[in-house]
């Protein structure tokens, strides 16, 4: 019987940490969209990537995971550059672009 127990609360709490990802990866995506459209380069591929997951405490004090994401843009079309969005919960925490050519 505890078996059971323990198999359904570690399903529960990975359908919770897909759902919280996923909704942290569209706020991310919508952050990245504005931030190239703000500095007049194009969005590559309408998506970020997943690239690290650290768990650490908010201003209040509250341990949230830290979750970075990367994107590519393109300033000539000639070019790849890459930028990243780091959020803290569902929160954007900040954004860095690669040095990029102006066209």
């Amino acid at each position: 019987m505890i078996d059971n127990g323990l198999t359904i609360l570690l399903l529960f709490g990975l359908a919770w940490f897909w759902w919280d990802s996923r909704g942290a990866a569209e706020i991310a995506i919508s952050a990245a969209k504005d931030s190239c459209k703000r500095i007049e380069v194009t969005f590559l591929n309408d998506t970020v990537g997943w690239k690290k997951l650290r768990i650490k405490r908010n201003r209040q004090g509250r341990l949230q995971f830290q979750r970075t994401y990367f994107f590519e843009f393109a300033s000539d079309m000639q070019q790849r550059y890459q930028g990243e969005v780091v959020m803290l919960g569902q929160v954007v925490n900040k954004i860095n672009l690669d040095v990029y050519r102006v066209s």
